[in-house]
C-alpha cells in the first residue's frame, strides 16, 4: 500500500505538467494515498506535457 503512492509521486515529480497541476497532484497523493494515488494514474498521467 505504501508502494504505489512513492511510485505515483516520484512520476508526478519527474514530469512536467501546466501551471499548478503538479502541486495539486502531489498535495492529492499526499493526503488521499491509495485513492490519490488511483486518481492520478488514471486522470492526472493525461495532464502532462510532452517534449
Amino acid at each position: 500500500m505504501i508502494i504505489l503512492p512513492i511510485i505515483a509521486l516520484v512520476d508526478i515529480l519527474s514530469s512536467r505538467f501546466k501551471d499548478n497541476d503538479k502541486l495539486i497532484w502531489v498535495l492529492v497523493v499526499v493526503f488521499f494515498n491509495v485513492i490519490g494515488s488511483i486518481l492520478y494514474f488514471s486522470m492526472g498521467r493525461k495532464q502532462k506535457i510532452n517534449n
